[in-house]
């Protein structure tokens, strides 16, 4: 599942990052290492999709075809 972690400051919310996780539990004990919190603040998480979104890395050289 993909959620968007949000930062919540003087009333204020702000999408700080994305997480990828199995579940909402593994989501919120991965959250506060994304971001840290000034006083005041707090992070809390929203789901955005029930399937993880791909996640494509271009290879160092280009593809070569035959």
């Amino acid at each position: 599942m993909t959620f968007a972690v949000v930062l919540i400051q003087d009333d204020r919310h702000r999408v700080v990052g994305t997480l990828w996780a199995d579940d909402e539990n593994n989501a919120r004990a991965l959250a506060p290492h994304l971001c840290e919190c000034a006083e005041g603040g707090r992070l809390t998480i929203c789901r955005t999709e029930n399937r993880e979104i791909p996640f494509r890395i271009a290879p160092a050289e280009p593809m070569k075809f035959c």
